[in-house]
């Protein structure tokens, strides 16, 4: 009897699915499929002498369980390796309104109303120099909205209308400066528990040099750590000839490069490009913000958080 044999006859099952099969039963691409194997050991497939991957039928049941829990805000690291019962009391507690986990809240519902009444909150704290309301503001986002929504919807949007109303000349440079400490301290705490239990990939992250915008780099890796990579946080102004280095002393799965508008768009072409020949073959390198120069070989450009998301775990 074969190992594949032996395998299956300890399951009870005799029909196996491809990959491509278990991606559509699951609606969950085969790449995360893949990714989930390589990341977290689940699932893990049968191999075929041919070195094909075939799944056991239950499979299908257990990850339409994982797709269903990812939406109420789990991270694949928590529940991949649980069994069917597990799972089903996870699920039971999710659709009762329970916290979905320790560290990811489970969103409610979207409300665009209520989002821009947060950013009215969020400004009129600001412009009161109101630390405790504009933190809170922050917090109460966070635990309503989940990690993404949050990050776009409200500390992105609320960043980008800082910077109009400063130049608008309805907000001062300390506005500027006191929401911009409070927002960087707020990202700060939230990605610390996860640094804390990150068990993914390395990835380092910083900006090209003379960048003089943080957020959006704090923003993208309080993501990445939501998500289970530990983040090598270098910040702004690391020369990129130090990247490489920092990049193969973690054994980075990617170097994360955050270009903000205030950067000529001549000069990041020029400096992603220079980055971009610095740096291993096999080492992506992912860019992001609203001066990040197009897609490359071997550069890949996410022109939002979601698109960021996605790429990271993509559920559907």
């Amino acid at each position: 009897m074969t190992k594949r044999s032996k395998a299956l006859a300890a399951t009870g099952e005799t029909e196996t699915l491809s990959i491509g099969a278990l991606s559509r039963a699951t609606r969950i691409p085969v790449e995360t499929l893949r990714t989930w194997e390589h990341r977290y050991g689940s699932p893990m497939p049968i191999r075929k002498p041919s070195g094909h991957r075939v799944y056991a039928p239950t499979a299908v049941e257990q990850l339409r369980r994982v797709g269903r829990l990812l939406a109420h805000g789990h991270r694949p690291g928590e529940i991949l390796r649980l069994s069917l019962p597990e799972l089903d009391r996870l699920l039971s507690l999710s659709q009762e309104g329970a916290p979905a986990s320790a560290g990811v809240p489970a969103p409610e519902p979207a409300d665009v109303a209520a989002t821009q009444a947060r950013l009215e909150r969020l400004m009129r704290s600001m412009l009161d120099l109101n630390r405790p309301a504009l933190v809170q503001e922050l917090q109460s986002s966070w635990a309503r909205l989940g990690p993404l929504r949050c990050l776009e919807d409200v500390v992105g949007a609320f960043l980008t209308r800082v910077g109009r109303a400063w130049s608008d000349g309805e907000a001062e440079v300390r506005h500027e400066h006191f929401a911009f400490a409070c927002v960087a301290d707020f990202l700060r705490s939230v990605r610390e528990p996860f640094d804390q239990q990150a068990r993914g990939a390395h990835v380092v992250a910083t900006t090209l040099p003379g960048e003089t915008h943080e957020g959006g780099l704090l923003m993208a890796s309080v993501l990445l750590a939501v998500h289970g990579y530990r983040v090598l946080y270098l910040g702004l102004g690391t020369p990129l000839a130090q990247l490489p280095a920092a990049a193969k002393a973690v054994d980075a799965e990617a170097v994360v490069v955050s270009v903000s508008a205030a950067i000529p768009s001549a000069r990041a072409n020029r400096e992603v490009l220079a980055l971009r020949k610095s740096l291993p073959r096999r080492l992506p390198l992912w860019v992001g913000g609203a001066g990040a120069p197009p897609a490359g070989r071997g550069v890949e450009r996410f022109a939002t958080l979601s698109a960021l998301d996605r790429h990271l775990i993509p559920t559907e």
